[in-house]
């Protein structure tokens, strides 16, 4: 009973083992039909079949009895049955997994090429082998398609004069046709493998990769949609690294052999380019001046007007130009001449202006984008109109504004005309600022029209589109015109401050530049110099103030007063002069002059731009005149010089008024008190300037200072009243 229980159980675990194995089997062969779509052979550790698949049976026309526990030799060719033989062998021993290309035999003796993978697994604890085969024939045929077609393409390609690359997704170039040498310099077999960054400047590779990168991935029907060009223009360059621009199309991406490929057709537009920059010459030109028109007027100012917009602290200025007498010219000598004397404006006018600036001549020829602005502007063949960018301040355009009237005004030699003959015209200039007087291309342009029509009736000056600017530029205009007025009729004097000692004597005098008109009377330096420091009037000004000084000097040293010395201030314009230590010189030996009574002195700004500059000019002035002293005026108002100061050969150290003045303002005693420790230190005697108050000079002895100058010690004076007063020094000017 025992021994039939132990037989029952015994069998009962055997069947449900054969029932898991039964059922493994028909689970992994139940998955190879459904899942693979190649032919699928199990075969035991003896090599015989256990399993065929559908795909097989259809691929091979042997039903599956037909082969099972058979061997599958017999599905190759002669050839094929050895290696396939040797790989079941190393599958079945030495569990490696194989694969290869074969030759295979149908049931009907066809052959088929076929790629058969042999895997090793474990059946039921022993060896086995699953084949998986994969007919080839439709690859091969599609290979051989390519390759004809690769041939075809190729043949193709040559035919076309453009170059034609493709590339795959890493941007690598696969493929370049003959053309490519003619535009980049470089044969096919040279650019196969290349990067397509190396037919760009890197600048440019850089700013386009990413729209290259999309033609792998949006296609024609999606391009429009994404706003992405077929063709786009870009600079390229050749073997040589020459820019060259080009046009490329770009084709739709394609996937062969697993790999995505974009074929470009590439084109050298160097000429296209040349062509269109003399299209757009002769569009946006005067044929007449070769100004720009009208058309470029507005285009330029428009992006003008956009960076003003985005820029706040940008202004600018249109001005509207009308020659005056230009009709009566016409009139008289003919529209020939009359063209030639407007090609002479348009030269002179270029010639007043910046690089920055642009000077257009509006002719009266129709134009139909803008007809109706002719009758509302009445631009007319004598009319121009020029834009002013980037202006430090307005009145800045008041001063472009005379020179083209100063300019146009001089007399023409015209070929054709009797030389005895002059010929002259006026220009009248109206001025509207931007942002100002408007931010829209049409109202500046009707601004600065009115604004030149008010100078018109005055005749040959400008007016600004306010009022106010026109005050401050008539100002200007009266200043600038009254400098050379003073200068030609001497009308400028030397007035002279005292410069007083510790011991309250007169050690020298300090030449201060005065203009009386006898119209408006007294007129500020504050006023005048800044005008003759941008009209560059201030060159000759200051000339005449250093001669001048130099001879009152001789005659005051020669009259009794020998030690008196005498301090000359130098322009910012005048010590940047290229010769000024030559000029100086021959005015210094001209006159006579011991060197050791002159003081020359010059700012902070004079000295920054190039100090190394300055100190070669300061050190060969003092070479060719020992003796000859150098101050900084204005000590203190700079921001660099500190830096520089102990390597310049300076003597002197002027404080600022500004201090001295306010010495009870927070900070000011503390920067009195600096630039003359600094200066003791350096060895430099320290003036200060401003002194008007007694309180103010005791403060400054108690800190070491030892000259002064100001008020407290007398104003400016006439030479005349100097001379007397230096007479009658026989007090000092202060007890102190």
């Amino acid at each position: 009973m025992l021994y039939f229980k132990c037989y029952t159980l015994q069998t009962t675990i055997e069947d449900q083992q054969v029932a898991i194995a039964g059922r493994e089997q028909g689970e992994i062969h139940a998955l190879l039909a459904k899942t693979t779509s190649e032919a699928a052979v199990h075969l035991d550790e003896n090599g015989k079949v256990l399993y065929v698949n559908p795909t097989f049976v259809r691929m091979f026309g042997y039903k599956g009895k037909e082969v099972a526990k058979k061997t599958v030799n017999k599905l190759f060719t002669q050839r094929s049955q050895d290696r396939f033989k040797q790989k079941i062998s190393v599958c079945l021993k030495d569990g490696e997994r194989s694969a290869s290309n074969l030759r295979a035999l149908t049931k009907k003796g066809q052959q088929l090429p076929v790629r058969v993978t042999v895997i090793p697994h474990r059946w039921h604890g022993d060896p086995a082998a699953m084949v998986l085969i994969r007919d080839l024939t439709e690859q091969l045929k599609i290979t051989e398609e390519l390759e004809s077609v690769k041939s075809s393409y190729s043949a193709l390609s040559e035919t076309v004069a453009d170059p034609i690359l493709q590339i795959n997704e890493n941007f690598q170039i696969i493929f370049a046709n003959t053309a490519v040498e003619r535009v980049f310099g470089f044969t096919p077999n040279e650019l196969l493998g290349k990067d397509f960054s190396a037919l760009f400047p890197s600048s440019v590779h850089n700013r386009y990769e990413e729209v290259f990168k999309k033609y792998f991935v949006i296609d024609d029907a999606d391009r429009k949609a994404s706003q992405l060009e077929n063709t786009i223009e870009v600079l390229g360059q050749n073997k040589n690294s020459d820019i060259v621009p080009l046009e490329i199309s770009f084709g739709n991406s394609k996937s062969v052999q697993g790999e995505r490929l974009v074929t470009c057709i590439i084109r050298d537009i160097s000429q296209r380019k040349i062509t269109e920059r003399k299209l757009k010459y002769l569009v946006y030109h005067d044929k007449l001046t070769d100004l720009g028109n009208r058309d470029l007027f507005y285009i330029t100012l428009e992006q003008f007007i956009s960076h003003v917009k985005r820029y706040q602290d940008t202004i600018g200025a249109v001005l509207f130009l009308d020659l005056d007498g230009f009709k009566k010219v016409n009139d008289t000598l003919g529209h020939n001449i009359g063209d030639i004397l407007l090609c002479s404006c348009a030269r002179r006018l270029s010639s007043c202006l910046r690089e920055s600036d642009h000077v257009y001549r509006f002719s009266a020829e129709l134009d139909t984008n803008h007809g109706s602005h002719e009758d509302l502007f009445r631009f007319g063949g004598d009319e121009f109109v020029i834009l002013l960018t980037h202006l430090e301040k307005p009145t800045d355009a008041a001063v472009v504004a005379q020179k083209i009237i100063d300019t146009i005004r001089r007399p023409y030699r015209v070929e054709g005309v009797d030389p005895s003959t002059k010929t002259n015209i006026g220009v009248s200039v109206g001025i509207a600022l931007i942002p100002q007087n408007g931010l829209d291309a049409m109202q500046l342009i009707k601004h600065a029209d009115m604004a030149m029509y008010k100078a018109k009736e005055r005749g040959n000056r400008y007016m600004f589109f306010t009022s106010e600017l026109n005050k401050q530029a008539s100002e200007r205009l009266f200043l600038e015109n009254g400098i050379r007025k003073a200068l030609d009729q001497k009308v400028f004097e030397l007035h002279y401050q005292p410069i007083v000692g510790v011991n309250g004597f007169i050690e020298g005098v300090e030449a201060l530049l005065r203009w009386h008109d006898r119209k408006r009377g007294f007129i500020s330096p504050v006023d005048f110099i800044p005008v003759a420091e941008e009209t560059g009037l201030i060159l000759p000004l200051g000339d005449w103030v250093f001669e001048t000084a130099c001879q009152q000097l001789k005659t005051w040293n020669t009259e009794g007063f020998e030690d008196l010395y005498v301090s000359i201030n130098l322009s910012v314009k005048q010590f940047s002069q290229e010769h000024i230590v030559d000029k100086l010189s021959r005015v210094i030996t001209g006159t006579g002059i011991k060197s050791k009574n002159l003081k020359i002195e010059i700012t902070e700004s004079s000295i920054m731009p190039d100090p190394n500059e300055a100190r070669m000019k300061m050190e060969e002035l003092k070479k060719r005149h020992p003796g000859i002293r150098i101050a900084i005026d204005d000590f203190g108002t700079g921001y660099s010089s500190l830096s520089y100061l102990s390597d310049l050969p300076v003597d002197i150290l002027k404080i600022d008024q500004s201090f001295v003045i306010n010495m009870s303002k927070k900070g000011n005693a503390k920067i009195i008190n600096t630039i003359i420790t600094l200066g003791n230190s350096l060895f430099m005697d320290v003036i200060a300037e401003g002194v008007e108050t007694k309180n103010q000079l005791e403060y400054l002895i108690s800190k070491s200072c030892k000259s002064f100058q100001g008020f407290y010690f007398g104003k400016p004076v006439s030479v005349t009243a100097l001379t007397q007063l230096l007479k009658t020094d026989k007090q000092p000017l202060v007890q102190t």
